[in-house]
């Protein structure tokens, strides 16, 4: 299944999952160091938006969930990511 996806699909995505994943554990490194609540939440945040990336090529290549549904997930957990994010950036003062 994975020959019928573009090659530059594949390095986005694993570009995607690297930065991710970079982004996630340096927001999770301050948190621990500061004892922020707004930086734990960014961190959990950007794993949300990551793992649905990775959710969503596992769900499609490897559980041959339909094309479509993949998306579903994948979109559903960046929604989700992100929301987590705005709240983290709101708790941290960012809307005063």
């Amino acid at each position: 299944m994975i020959d019928s996806i573009p090659p530059v699909v594949i390095g986005l995505k694993t570009l995607t999952l690297l930065l991710g994943g970079l982004i996630t554990y340096f927001a999770a490194k301050a948190a621990r160091r500061t004892g922020a609540t707004g930086l734990a939440l960014l961190a959990a945040g950007f794993a949300t938006v990551t793992l649905g990336s990775m959710a969503a090529g596992l769900a499609d290549q490897l559980f041959a969930i339909a094309h479509g549904d993949a998306l579903v997930l994948e979109n559903a957990l960046t929604t989700v990511g992100f929301a987590i994010i705005a709240y983290s950036l709101a708790a941290s003062g960012g809307l005063e």
